[in-house]
């Protein structure tokens, strides 16, 4: 249990954190972007969500399923993405778009292009290996 508990806690209070934001008024949300384009500020929160994906599901499956583990964050991210736009529909001042979804989206595979990046640093490699 304190396995897992380990690579889930990270995103798990990610999700605790975006649905927080998410339930904050508009013009406080707004107080806080200090003019940054919406998209870019969507992109970027789902990128670092997206990295907690990866620690996550990489753990559930072998380091040679590369590929299917960031299918599957993806998948994670975009549903969470979607349920995130739809449960802002219900908040007052908040409203939803699909151009947030796909921006969410484009954080999280930003996110898994970062880390295949990242992997092929060669000491970074070997930690991958050993993993």
């Amino acid at each position: 249990m304190a396995y897992r508990t380990k690579y889930y806690l990270p995103t798990i209070l990610y999700v605790l954190l975006i649905i927080l934001l998410s339930s904050l008024n508009q013009r406080i949300v707004s107080d806080f972007t200090w003019g940054i384009n919406d998209f870019i500020l969507h992109a970027v929160e789902y990128h670092f969500f997206g990295v907690t994906l990866i620690w996550a599901v990489l753990r559930e499956k072998p380091w040679q399923e590369l590929k299917a583990s960031y299918r599957l964050a993806v998948s994670i991210g975009a549903l969470f993405a979607i349920a995130d736009e739809f449960y802002q529909s219900f908040i007052p001042s908040r409203y939803s778009t699909v151009e947030d979804v796909v921006a969410d989206v484009f954080g999280i595979i930003l996110s898994i292009i970062t880390f295949s990046l990242l992997m092929k640093i060669p000491f970074l490699e070997r930690l991958r290996q050993d993993a």
